[in-house]
């Protein structure tokens, strides 16, 4: 049995990440390098002045993470009539696992999803979905950390953004010692060696020490679940063998077991 690291937080009370690779005959191992605090108070203030959200139409959400502040943070504390104007918003998001989340939070009008990997792709349909329309302006609910993609795009089309920050994340301590513990780790019937171990980057946040290790130990097989993280790697002088066509388990699973 070989393993598969995924180098990310587990998603629960379930992963699909774990469910698809399992089912399959790897061994999944989890080894979460971040943890995440919610930022709720200048969402909050927006969607409780009833005048904003009323006028307010579009909403971009690339992030679970920015799922799980609305979820936990966010959507407690408004009234249900709130509540329900917000879930009927339309919704801009990245990748199917950000919109199912979206989906099972309540949200009813959901747009990209599974038809868009990324954050350029998204921009794309925004801008094709608007064309010569006037928008008041796009709200955008992001992580401290992120990339201008979006905005960028949109703003040079003559769109307003307002960017709000709904979390931050910080770097988990000793993140090597913990990814080294996992490689070394061994269960019935699961490989030690190398060649037979692959490492999934999700993110460049908190992989420096990890990347450094692998670079001096050959063997292991590494992937990418999207462009951008790929592009990191390749900046720092790993090479992905692998990456991924869409950011969901399913394409993930099918390049690493498609790769000879």
């Amino acid at each position: 049995m070989s393993k598969v690291i995924l180098l990310k937080n587990k998603t629960v009370p379930s992963d699909p990440y774990e469910q698809k690779f399992a089912a399959n005959g790897f061994l999944p191992i989890f080894v979460p390098l971040i943890r995440h605090f919610h930022l709720p108070e200048e969402a909050l203030q927006l969607f409780k002045n009833r005048q904003y959200l009323l006028s307010l139409k579009y909403i971009i959400i690339t992030s679970q993470r920015t799922v799980e502040c609305l979820n936990e943070s966010i959507l407690p504390q408004l009234t249900p009539d709130e509540q329900n104007i917000l879930k009927q918003k339309t919704i801009y998001t990245v990748g199917p696992a950000t919109s199912a989340f979206l989906k099972k939070s309540g949200f009813l009008c959901i747009r990209g999803g599974v038809e868009v990997g990324n954050g350029a792709l998204l921009a794309d349909l925004i801008l094709q979905s608007h064309i010569n329309e006037s928008i008041d302006h796009f709200l955008f609910l992001v992580g401290e950390i992120r990339r201008d993609v979006i905005p960028n795009r949109l703003n040079s089309h003559g769109y307003k953004v307002n960017e709000v920050v709904t979390y931050r994340t910080e770097n988990l301590e000793d993140n090597i010692g913990t990814f080294v513990a996992s490689c070394e780790s061994n269960g019935d019937n699961v490989s030690t060696d190398r060649n037979n171990t692959w490492v999934v980057f999700f993110s460049p946040q908190g992989t420096e020490e990890i990347i450094s290790f692998l670079k001096e130990r050959p063997g292991y097989k590494f992937a990418s679940i999207g462009p951008t993280t790929k592009q990191y790697l390749l900046e720092k002088g790993l090479v992905p063998d692998v990456v991924s066509n869409k950011p969901e388990p399913v394409s993930l699973f099918n390049a690493i077991n498609n790769y000879k």
